[in-house]
């Protein structure tokens, strides 16, 4: 499906039963040059507007605990490629 141009640089960084979270940037209504660094969520194709997956836009807060959650529970877990995956995405926002 495709995705609302507010969102670029899109990277999918975990996946359950559904629920998507993904960085990029989320540029609000391309009202600037770039957008800002953002952690976003989708159930496969919901929301949409008009026809277009729309991500929601979380909190720094609360992605910071999201993803530290996410992290402890895949080291928890043992699964390396998700903690390689998690740790990617939490450098990408302290860049």
């Amino acid at each position: 499906m495709k995705m609302i141009s507010f969102w670029s640089d899109i990277n999918e960084i975990h996946v359950d039963d559904g629920l998507v979270l993904i960085t990029g940037r989320y540029n609000h209504k391309n009202q600037s040059t770039q957008g800002e660094k953002t952690l976003g969520v989708h159930w496969e194709n919901y929301p949409q507007s008009r026809g277009i997956l729309s991500p929601c836009v979380i909190p720094e807060s609360t992605r910071n605990a999201v993803l530290s959650g996410l992290l402890h529970q895949a080291a928890a877990k043992g699964e390396q490629t998700q903690i390689d995956q998690l740790v990617k995405a939490i450098k990408y926002f302290d860049e």
